[in-house]
């Protein structure tokens, strides 16, 4: 049978199957051949499965994935860690206030959401306690949304988004990802938190999990507090500010960083909280470069 992950746990690979669900192993030899580049497979992953009866099931392969969503591993920072695979939407949720508001964790997702391909939509959650100006995202092109899972506001607009989709849900703790999801999916019951006295979410997703809502699926995530972006580089990031993109091509210089150069046509066009976190995570990947250089 060809199944989906949709949750695991250790070892165990919890696998849909039209109507079946299978708890899995990967077969011996394959999964021996694949664990030193890391975890066999991921949320998300199309595999094909044996059923062993009772509700177990082998996987046998692992088939082409179409896309991925991935950092770089906090332990080994030479290896990729997907976090999601065969999904076609980012959705950023940061919350208006309890945690504030966040313009540079916004703008990493973007980013993290460039690299990886993926179309994304920035949703607010939280917006009965406030309204942050979300006019640089706006006009930088992104899909905006206010929701509150609270009193309702912007659910159907969310929904819209994700119907006939596999999405996946992307922010720090304490924004409200489960609670948007049990708002969304009456049916489910995912377990939530309050935020900290310090304004700190805390953890109550504690791995990777993909759940039907609103007619279509997600990945609810825990909090991701570290944007460890894989695939960009100092050098690069600039092609995954997609607003930057039609002002560059006015540069005098091709490969103009957008840093110092003098007619660079980026520098003062864009909005300036969006340019202020490209300065900022183009400082934290030269860091980071030097950081790896030194080992």
């Amino acid at each position: 049978m060809i199944g989906r992950i949709h949750k695991i746990a250790g070892n165990v690979y919890v696998v849909r199957a039209g109507e079946t669900l299978l708890r899995c192993r990967f077969r011996g030899r394959f999964r021996r051949e694949l664990l030193p580049a890391g975890k066999p497979a991921a949320v998300g992953d199309e595999v094909e499965v044996t059923c062993c009866g009772a509700g177990e099931g082998r996987i046998e392969r692992v088939l082409p994935r179409r896309s991925k969503l991935s950092r770089r591993d906090i332990l080994r920072p030479s290896q990729e860690q997907v976090i999601v695979a065969n999904v076609d939407l980012l959705v950023i949720v940061l919350a208006a206030r309890d945690p504030d508001f966040d313009p540079r964790i916004a703008d990493r997702c973007t980013v993290m959401a460039a690299a990886n391909g993926l179309p994304c939509v920035l949703c607010v959650n939280k917006s009965d306690l406030g309204r942050p100006d979300l006019s640089a995202y706006e006009q930088a092109g992104f899909a905006c949304v206010r929701t509150s899972a609270r009193t309702g506001e912007g659910l159907e607009a969310l929904r819209r988004f994700v119907r006939e989709r596999a999405a996946v849900f992307v922010g720090p703790s304490g924004v409200g990802k489960s609670s948007l999801l049990n708002a969304l999916e009456l049916s489910l019951s995912l377990r939530v938190g309050e935020v900290s006295r310090r304004g700190e979410g805390r953890h109550t997703t504690s791995a990777v999990e993909l759940v039907p809502a609103a007619g279509g699926l997600v990945a609810d995530t825990p909090g991701l507090e570290f944007f460890t972006l894989w695939g960009v580089t100092a050098e690069n990031l600039k092609d995954y500010f997609l607003d930057f993109a039609e002002r560059a091509g006015a540069c005098r210089y091709r490969n103009c960083t957008h840093t110092v150069e003098e007619g660079c046509a980026v520098r003062g066009n864009v909005a300036d909280s969006r340019y202020r976190s490209y300065l900022e995570i183009r400082q934290d990947l030269l860091a980071r470069r030097d950081l790896f250089r030194g080992r």
